[in-house]
């Protein structure tokens, strides 16, 4: 974390530069996996067909994920070391949010949990897509894994006055402690099956990458729903 001075201290700049070597030494062996994988199903050394087809598909899906996982290290070292960067361009929100809630649609699906979008926005904003993608990816995630099975999940996307708005509601995930979501590892749901209980890595670096994007997040219980959000600049 920065000091008064507004630096980095020595000790979070070690831990950052730990972290990016880290991140670098996994990223080369998976990034061969996941060839290798894409290679198999492509038919490139013969035919891959039922079991075999669906076993390489798991592991595709699941390197993509640590692939994920990675790149949020390697983010973290960057926070810590004070050098996390922001691109800027064009990108259409609707359509990125969109393609988000389909991803997680099997996990809430196979969770019984009902997953609604509503994308208010009108055209593309100069922004930043793969910290979009990052944060909205985070809120999606762990609204859908913590939320109890039959529950309803629904997110909301606005843009106003030069700001960005996400908004995730869940009616299955019971906390106490709503504001240490974004701040903190420590578990604030009891009662949660296993799996699915607290933030994880994902929400505490989206709250980390946010502020550093000069943007706000918010997390609070109103009526016994668990209400996410987030607000970023746009241009």
């Amino acid at each position: 974390m920065p000091d008064s001075n507004g630096s980095t201290s020595r000790p979070d700049a070690a831990r950052g530069v730990f972290l990016g070597d880290l991140a670098h030494d996994l990223s080369t062996p998976l990034t061969a996996i996941h060839g290798a994988t894409e290679l198999l199903l492509a038919g490139t050394y013969g035919p891959i067909e039922g079991e075999q087809r669906a076993l390489m598909l798991e592991v595709l899906a699941s390197a993509r994920e640590l692939r994920a996982v990675v790149q949020d290290v390697a983010d973290l070292g960057a926070l810590e070391t004070g050098r996390l960067a922001f691109a800027s361009a064009q990108v259409d929100v609707a359509a990125l949010v969109r393609e988000l809630r389909s991803t997680f649609a099997d996990t809430a699906a196979r969770r019984s949990v009902t997953f609604a979008l509503d994308a208010q926005l009108d055209g593309p904003v100069a922004s930043d897509e793969r910290r979009l993608r990052q944060i909205f990816s985070a809120l999606f995630g762990y609204a859908v894994k913590a939320s109890r099975r039959g529950s309803q999940v629904t997110a909301s996307v606005t843009r106003r006055d030069g700001r960005l708005r996400a908004e995730v509601r869940s009616t299955g995930i019971t906390t106490g402690e709503p504001d240490t979501l974004f701040a903190d590892r420590r578990d604030p749901t009891p009662g949660v099956p296993k799996p699915y209980r607290g933030p994880g890595l994902g929400l505490p670096l989206a709250g980390r990458v946010v502020a550093a994007w000069g943007g706000h997040t918010g997390a609070e219980v109103r009526d016994g729903v668990l209400v996410l959000s987030v607000e970023l600049p746009v241009g």
